[in-house]
């Protein structure tokens, strides 16, 4: 018929008597069936049309109400599906006896298939016979029971202990247990059963940090988020540590039905913790007895330098002094070899003199205390050589120094290391060839540089090159040169307490290449190099 819709023709093969038209109406203002969650639909028994749906029906398959009502049960599924529908509502309908199938599959306006399960029962509609079905998606429901059961599973299945209370406590304080997981049980001793309706301050006990607790409470009275680390006992009463986090949890309203609760096992840590601490006491004790000791051996040093100064020197000087008379006195009756031993007996007493003096310089950079600042090493070195060139301005000393080099260090100390190098090269080339040749180098090195002191001196064997730095030690090729053996001995030492360290290179009669490493005065000890190796210095 021209201009009639879906619906009105529906309605017109239905011819629906005044009281179906009332009962759908009246349906129509059912705020139940309006605003039931679920979709939900009136159909016409004989012909399966459609005759009323609610929104969420509208929602869930994509028709609006007057499509719906245009349509049939067939038209929301699949053609196999709609002719298994048909068999069965043709067979239940007959009377015999059918098989309520647990789903069917229905289908949006989309063409998107889903489970559903339904509930049907017959709806007074006039003299028509009419169903209401209850649909339930089956696809949400086992998705939220998968969902459910996975992180079920996940919490049972967690390494840390779990513990869910109820927000509000109860008329005793209480906020009662409601789930704690596997791991709690095997932690704590105590079944899921023993806890559920509990408070969780059971397992608190006499050495809880009370400030721990205080602060628990204050987040349960202003449902804020808080981790502690608590001391709580197991149902044998044995003492474990724990790192709880506690967080309200709200629903979609924002008011807080739960408290969540993860507590992390850290005994093993906090007993390693009290372990550490144990060591660095015991290590306290061992260094406050160990600076007793150095103050001890330092003190005695004190001792032994002020009777080295003042026990053997005045001796010695008495010895010289008495030598000295005697030769003035009676020099001239006293044969030439009783004249020679006494100018021997003066010039050991000297020497003497010279080594106690070295030993005591010696000694005394131990005790020296450091003032970093900046030096110009090409300054300081041409100083050094300018004033070995006056002492000997005769001789013939072809020098090659450094232009530029600025670094931090201790000058007093640097002044040692640098004026024992320059004077032990100035020394062991003035029997050598001419000119003789000095040479100061300066190379940056890691976290640090190396000056380099090189002559063409007399050189030495590179097995001695230790000894060289031994207080006292001197090598075969050193006899004749002046000296005690005392200035490399210092310069290494002066170069330890700078932070660095001194090494040779040399070869018989090839001369010999002294090389002192500094470290930058930002770069802590620890953190240097320790083998002159690391430096890539050439050998």
């Amino acid at each position: 018929m021209p201009g009639v819709t879906p619906t009105e023709r529906n309605q017109q093969a239905l011819a629906p008597a005044p009281g179906a038209l009332a009962a759908l109406a009246a349906l129509r203002t059912n705020l139940t069936f309006m605003q039931m969650p679920q979709p939900c639909w009136v159909f016409d028994v004989a012909s399966r049309a459609f005759l009323e749906v609610n929104p969420a029906a509208e929602r869930v398959y994509g028709y609006s109400r007057a499509e719906f009502l245009g349509m049939t049960l067939a038209d929301i599924r699949r053609p196999t599906e709609a002719a298994r529908l048909s068999a069965f509502l043709d067979a239940r309908d007959s009377g015999a006896t059918a098989h309520v199938p647990s789903h069917w599959l229905h289908r949006t306006r989309h063409g998107e298939d889903f489970a559903v399960s339904t509930h049907a029962v017959d709806f007074p509609c006039g003299e028509r016979s009419a169903r209401m079905v209850f649909v339930t998606d089956l696809t949400l429901q086992r998705a939220d029971a998968i969902e459910n059961k996975l992180l079920y599973q996940c919490l049972e299945s967690a390494g840390d202990m779990i513990v869910v209370t109820a927000a509000d406590p109860d008329a005793a304080g209480n906020h009662g247990i409601l789930y704690v997981n596997r791991a709690f049980e095997q932690r704590t001793g105590y079944t899921r059963a023993e806890v559920l309706g509990r408070d969780a301050r059971l397992l608190q006990g006499p050495g809880t940090d009370r400030a721990a607790v205080a602060r628990l409470r204050a987040a349960l009275g202003s449902w804020q988020s808080v981790t502690v680390e608590l001391r709580n006992y197991t149902r044998a009463g044995e003492p474990y540590w724990v790192e709880m986090t506690l967080t309200p949890v709200a629903d979609e309203r924002g008011w807080f039905h739960y408290w969540f609760s993860v507590e992390r096992d850290i005994s093993a840590r906090k007993a390693a913790e009290q372990t550490l601490q144990g060591f660095n006491a015991a290590l306290e004790i061992r260094v406050a007895e160990r600076t007793r000791e150095l103050q001890h051996t330092v003190h005695e040093l004190e001792a032994f330098s002020r009777s080295v100064s003042h026990d053997l020197q005045n001796p010695l000087n008495g010895v010289r002094g008495f030598a000295e008379m005697l030769q003035l006195q009676y020099g001239p009756a006293l044969p030439p070899e009783a004249n020679h031993m006494l100018d021997l007996m003066q010039r050991s007493a000297d020497q003497m003199h010279r080594m106690i003096e070295q030993l005591l310089a010696l000694n005394r950079i131990s005790s020296m205390q450091q003032r970093p600042v900046a030096v110009d090493l090409a300054g300081l070195c041409q100083d050094m050589l300018g004033e070995l060139h006056r002492q000997e301005p005769g001789r013939q000393v072809q020098l090659a120094t450094i232009e530029s080099g600025l670094v931090h260090a201790d000058l007093p100390l640097l002044v040692i290391v640098l004026q024992s190098l320059l004077d032990n090269a100035w020394k062991f080339t003035s029997r050598g060839p001419e000119p003789a040749v000095l040479q100061v180098t300066l190379r940056h090195a890691p976290d640090g540089v190396v000056l380099g002191v090189a002559d063409n001196g007399i050189g030495f064997d590179p097995c001695d090159a230790r000894a060289l730095f031994r207080p006292f030690q001197r090598l075969p090729g050193a006899r004749g040169f002046e000296g005690a053996g005392i200035g490399l001995a210092r310069a290494a030492r002066a170069a330890d307490r700078l932070g660095g360290w001194l090494w040779a290179e040399g070869q018989p009669g090839r001369g010999a290449c002294f090389q002192l490493y500094l470290p930058d005065a930002a770069v802590a000890p620890q953190e240097l190099p320790t083998q002159p190796g690391a430096l890539g210095h050439d050998s």
